[in-house]
């Protein structure tokens, strides 16, 4: 049996190609397994949908298998059909939100034939043995499948409690020269000056404690939202990111790294008695650190803590309601100044669009920034099949046809539907002027405000 996964490319046109931390879980899976197979990887190796026909004529494959984020619908539906014309015989696996959000859809309206629902690493080795050996996938706890024009669910997969047993990605599956070529664009580095990175994500954990109206989680369940690694192992990969790969500068890659100030302090005693110095930096609640934290952000920063961010989202409080954020925004006001104050840079991000959204709740949200010294990453509300944003969409109108709502969305910085009671014209330029005057106070110039490439600093606060 030959398998091969496939790395699809979200953004094509985008500058930015960060590692698949996901698609690296999966396929260090599946070789632990003792099962080959081989990795094509559209978006490092910039592959469009013909050379991709191209090299599945060249070679043929008995299973393919690949996950998207839901916004990739029409992305997966595209290279599934590829798969489909050159190889009618083929059997294609699809992860990730793609398959645990929109089940049905995928499987009416795409060549999909087998969607895993939940973590992967387990389902994909039992799914490829039980497809190599010609067994009944019935028995493959976790998927679902087309059967005679009908969708049919195997019994559910129970969340693994202990992620230790997850071993690490072996990150020598990519080709790791090709995604350090870009380590400088692919990070949000402030500190680095002109070393040469190399970056690489660590995930500390799975999940998310919290639950935003607009976020939706591969993994839901109400009993263990969110699981971490054993400190030891933690421990154990930064050491083997450094020593194995080169990697001088360690991403977190979470949800939610530092929940709490009692892991935090944990971990960077940790950092202290590794025998090497490198750049971090990692995700972490809106309102962790107040002023009587600066000493304890000196240590942090001691360690290499490079930047750290947090998600704003919006700082209307209606809509902070609305997107059960439960955030105050003076803690976060003062959490951005006494970061910048120990010399770690903050980075926020930022959503417009609820229905609550005015002219008064826009300036707000970017007053705010101002206040707080951030430039924030901007996108407009995206619902997402399986969130409450989305109920809520489908109840009220807005969106009467799934399929056709799929085919038209993509990234959340593209602007694809108001549900706002402002016009959509004013909406936008609302956003996007308020955006354009805020780099400008902050001596900051993009071509686009929302597709900024990386995080800027600005530079009224640069050293």
């Amino acid at each position: 049996m030959k398998t091969v996964y496939i790395n699809i490319s979200l953004r094509p046109d985008a500058r930015r190609r960060q590692i698949p931390v996901g698609l690296g879980y999966v396929m260090t899976a599946t070789k632990a397994a003792g099962i080959d197979f081989d990795l094509i990887d559209m978006d490092i190796d910039y592959i469009d949908y013909n050379q991709l026909e191209k090299l599945l004529i060249e070679k043929k494959y008995d299973v393919f298998a690949f996950g998207a984020i839901v916004s990739g619908f029409k992305i997966v539906r595209e290279i599934a059909a590829i798969i489909r014309k050159v190889n009618d015989g083929a059997i294609i696996v699809a992860g990730n939100s793609v398959a645990s959000s929109i089940a049905d859809t995928l499987m009416e309206h795409t060549e999909v034939d087998i969607g895993i629902l939940g973590e992967a690493d387990i389902t994909i080795v039992e799914l490829l043995k039980c497809i190599q050996n010609k067994d009944d996938i019935k028995n493959v706890q976790g998927i679902f499948y087309k059967d005679s024009g009908k969708v049919k669910y195997t019994a559910p997969r129970v969340m693994e409690r202990n992620i230790d047993v997850f071993p690490f990605p072996e990150w020598e599956l990519f080709d790791l020269e090709k995604y350090f070529q870009d380590s400088k664009i692919n990070t949000n580095s402030f500190d680095t000056g002109d070393m040469d990175i190399k970056w690489l994500p660590l995930s500390s954990g799975r999940g998310c404690p919290y639950r935003c109206t607009f976020c939706y989680i591969t993994v839901r369940d109400e009993k263990k939202r969110y699981r971490r690694y054993s400190y030891d192992m933690i421990m154990e990969e930064m050491y083997r990111l450094y020593h194995k790969y080169g990697a001088n500068y360690i991403r977190f890659w979470d949800d939610l790294t530092f929940p709490n100030k009692s892991i935090l302090r944990k971990m960077i005693s940790g950092f202290k008695e590794l025998d090497f110095k490198f750049y971090w930096d990692a995700p972490v609640r809106g309102d962790l650190f107040k002023e009587k934290d600066f000493d304890l952000l000196q240590e942090v920063k001691s360690t290499g803590c490079d930047n750290l961010a947090f998600s704003l989202e919006n700082a209307d409080t209606e809509i902070l309601k609305a997107i059960d954020k439960h955030l105050n925004i003076d803690q976060f006001i003062g959490q951005a100044k006494v970061l910048r104050k120990a010399n770690i840079t903050p980075l926020t991000s930022i959503i417009f669009g609820y229905p609550q959204e005015t002219k008064e709740s826009i300036k707000h949200t970017l007053d705010v920034c101002e206040e707080a010294g951030v430039y924030p990453s901007t996108g407009f509300l995206l619902a997402l099949p399986g969130t409450p944003v989305y109920s809520w969409a489908r109840e009220n109108g807005y969106i009467p046809n799934e399929f056709e709502y799929l085919m038209k969305i993509g990234d959340r910085q593209d602007f694809h539907m108001n549900f706002t009671n402002m016009d959509s014209d004013f909406f936008m330029k609302e956003v996007s002027r308020g955006l354009e005057k805020l780099a400008n106070k902050q001596g900051l110039a993009f071509e686009n405000p929302f597709k900024t490439v990386r995080y800027q600093k600005p530079k009224i606060f640069k050293n």
